[in-house]
């Protein structure tokens, strides 16, 4: 509310006798905000923060997640870096940790069930080709997210198989492994979760990481799914015993406290469950600097920061400010418009915009609105965007000559209907 308050103020301030020499980046955007069929032309005014550095206006792109599924077949790869160069990308978000899986060669993960040839090597064949046409690759790894099929895991090296104890287990003590599809798509959780808490985890990621990081020339190292779901859980024995050695109190027991030291608990609860996660990174970014001194740490994070540490326990922020991420890549994939300009409008107060990549969803949105949200990352001087995804962007007839032609620099801002 904070936000679009400003932005009204600026607005009328604009619009004043006399304050002619602001110099905001309109955008005209026939879309209402409640993400429903565009009607009326919205204009919200933008004022940029100062900047060191221009936005660049030559990549309309710079960065493309890639999902792991655009690498099961070996002739797909060419085609992912010579649309990248054609784009005038600066570099490639590549999947090479799935569910649990190694879409690189691994001696730590199974190989992914979806690639026939097992000797495959997808990272092997997309670096090469990608550094000769000057992308910049991240090796993508999805973190505590480790399994999402119907079926569990045929390999019996799968961390899953090899580690139920791993598990993350829910309130009311039951593995999340117990839950079928349709209970998690009613509770809204993407799969099974590992548990940050428990020390195996946190070494398993690590090494998994230096395996990456040692073996493959990549440019940076980027995580994802480095959070807790979106509902409560912790509920395994190694994070209640430990919490309660440090605390005093088992949360599975917090409703029978008097309601004055439950919320204390409550509160130390979320921290300490914050600080597991936060050891993750921690963890992952010393274990890749013994091998790769230097190499670039960065996260695909929550858009929203007070939902991501209260709901997700991810403290991006706390992570950004301290050093252990180089870069976070803010994935601003809310449908309506005008709730990704709220949210780069809060980050660029918040960060400033150096060190943060904000990530444009187009699988659920109109070439018409991501452009608007892409040009409205740039007028607030953010020198890089990312798209989710490369994907996404090529399975729709037509929906990147779209896209370019609105990103062009004296294409209209506005959105039509």
């Amino acid at each position: 509310m904070r936000v679009r308050l400003w932005i009204a103020a600026v607005l009328a301030c604009l619009l004043m006798p006399g304050m002619g020499e602001a110099r905001p980046a309109s955008l005209a955007i026939d879309a209402p905000a409640d993400g429903s069929a565009p009607s009326l032309a919205i204009v919200a005014t933008l004022v940029a923060p100062p900047v060191a550095k221009a936005p660049d206006t030559e990549s309309l792109i710079d960065y493309l997640w890639v999902v792991r599924t655009s690498l099961v077949e070996p002739e797909d790869v060419p085609r992912i870096v010579e649309r990248a160069r054609e784009m005038g990308a600066r570099g490639l978000l590549v999947q090479v940790v799935g569910r649990g899986d190694a879409w690189y060669r691994s001696d730590l993960l199974p190989p992914p069930e979806a690639i026939a040839d097992k000797t495959r090597d997808p990272l092997g064949e997309l670096l090469p080709l990608a550094h000769a046409a000057g992308l910049e690759v991240h090796a993508w790894m999805n973190a505590c997210l480790v399994w999402s099929a119907d079926h569990r895991p045929r390999d019996p090296r799968h961390v899953v198989n090899m580690h139920p104890e791993w598990i993350a287990r829910m309130s009311d003590g039951r593995s999340m492994l117990s839950l079928s599809r349709p209970a998690r798509e009613r509770l809204q959780v993407e799969g099974v979760f590992l548990s940050p808490a428990h020390p195996g985890v946190r070494t398993h990621l690590a090494r998994v990481a230096q395996e990456i990081a040692s073996r493959y020339p990549i440019d940076g190292l980027h995580l994802d799914y480095i959070r807790q779901p979106s509902i409560a859980v912790g509920f395994d024995a190694t994070s209640r015993s430990r919490f309660a050695l440090e605390h005093g109190a088992d949360p599975s027991m917090f409703s029978r406290l008097p309601a004055s030291e439950r919320a204390a608990k409550e509160q130390a609860w979320e921290r300490f469950q914050r600080e597991q996660v936060t050891a993750i990174v921690r963890e992952v970014r010393d274990s890749v600097a013994r091998v790769r001194p230097g190499l670039s740490l960065s996260a695909a994070v929550l858009a929203d920061t007070l939902s991501a540490q209260r709901r997700n326990r991810q403290s991006w922020s706390e992570w950004l400010r301290s050093g252990l991420l180089d870069r976070a890549f803010p994935m601003c994939y809310a449908p309506p418009v005008q709730t990704v300009l709220d949210q780069l409008v809060a980050m660029s107060a918040q960060f400033g915009v150096d060190r943060v990549v904000p990530g444009i969803a187009v699988y659920n949105a109109s070439a018409a609105a991501a452009a608007a949200k892409i040009k409205g990352a740039r007028a607030l001087g953010y020198p890089a965007v990312a798209l989710y995804s490369y994907d996404s962007l090529f399975e729709r007839a037509d929906l990147w000559a779209r896209l370019r032609e609105l990103l062009a620099p004296r294409s209209s801002l506005e959105v039509s209907p």
